[in-house]
């Protein structure tokens, strides 16, 4: 992968919990509310590679969103469900009512990371990784 051209990322057909709808390759829509569950993105990220993403949320009826990165194997074992209650679940996510979400460190998951809700769902449009 040349690090110099931008990657055009779009969401997986395949890659995303049953109940996510694929509206084109830059817009899902959750069919229920109940649950949470994942949608990925291809394609993969090379290690060692910084890339900074920028997104928009068009709309949203849940009054809970998380973005971050994911083992896709551990996801995908799992049906693309996320269980936030312990570690194991693949995910690396901010959400945006403060919270971290770490596969592997205990002390990171299921954590308000900032006071006050100072994430909303319009001020998670944009994050660097």
């Amino acid at each position: 992968m040349n690090i110099w051209k931008p990657t055009q990322f779009k969401f997986s057909p395949s890659a995303k919990h049953t109940d996510i709808k694929l509206i084109s390759d830059y817009c899902i829509k959750s069919v229920n509310n109940s649950g949470y569950k994942f949608a990925i993105m291809d394609p993969t990220l090379e290690k060692g590679v910084s890339k900074t993403f920028a997104f928009r949320i068009k709309e949203c009826s849940s009054n809970w969103l998380a973005i971050g990165m994911c083992h896709k194997k551990i996801v995908e074992s799992k049906n693309f469900g996320f269980n936030f209650g312990s570690i194991g679940h693949g995910g690396y996510m901010i959400s945006c009512n403060g919270g971290s979400w770490s596969h592997i460190k205990t002390e990171l998951n299921n954590s308000i990371k900032v006071n006050n809700c100072l994430y909303s769902l319009s001020s998670m449009r944009k994050t660097m990784w």
